[in-house]
């Protein structure tokens, strides 16, 4: 009687075996499970650093374009505003600098819109002191190595520009790609710059009105 209880209580190899991969199973998954709570974390948290450097990087931006200026110069014995862009560049005058040796007097401001080697958008600024701008000086034509970074990467980055409705018609303010002085009177009503960085993350965005008397 004693031997049949004792063979009765002890485990058999193939219990243990079984017990022991079943624990084996619920371990791998509770470790999966961390993993993948990790990962979702790291991830959270780059992406939570990269929206912050962004909304920097637009305040700067902010910062520079309302402090435009709206001065006219002569290009082949016309009066023009520096003031002109499309979706990716966009050039202007402002009191604000982003430079620290350009931190005095005006500057002439360029931005643009580059393609890195894996497709991914990136913002690059140009500045001059006003004092050393020429008149003559196309944007195409200046060298990309003195442009300075400000986004590295995003997914899109554009600008829009805000064309004032016609007083004589009734239609309402619209969004247009481009606004050239040569087409367009005067400069736009507001500029937007927005930057996209993943599909499914909300667009961050800045417009900047502009108000405005002749110089």
């Amino acid at each position: 009687m004693s031997r049949c209880l004792k063979g009765r209580e002890a485990f058999t190899l193939i219990e243990l075996i079984i017990s022991m991969t079943i624990v084996a199973v619920i371990l791998v998954i509770i470790f999966g499970a961390f993993r993948v709570g990790i990962r979702a974390w790291e991830k959270g948290e780059k992406d939570i650093d990269k929206q912050q450097r962004y909304r920097i990087v637009l305040d700067l931006v902010r910062r520079q374009m309302i402090s435009a200026r709206f001065k006219k110069i002569e290009v082949e014995d016309k009066h023009q505003h520096v003031l002109k862009g499309d979706a990716r560049s966009f050039e202007f005058l402002s009191h604000v600098a982003l430079k620290p040796e350009n931190r005095f007097g005006v500057v002439f401001v360029q931005y643009r819109v580059v393609q890195d080697e894996k497709g991914n958008d990136r913002l690059m600024a140009y500045e001059r002191n006003e004092l050393f701008f020429d008149k003559d000086l196309k944007f195409e034509h200046i060298d990309p190595d003195a442009f300075f970074k400000l986004i590295p990467a995003a997914q899109h980055i554009y600008f829009e520009y805000l064309k004032p409705a016609e007083q004589d018609l009734q239609e309402k303010p619209q969004w247009v790609n481009t606004w050239d002085p040569e087409q367009d009177e005067g400069v736009p009503a507001a500029v937007k710059l927005t930057v996209v960085d993943q599909p499914d993350n909300t667009p961050l965005a800045i417009i900047i009105p502009f108000f405005h008397e002749e110089e």
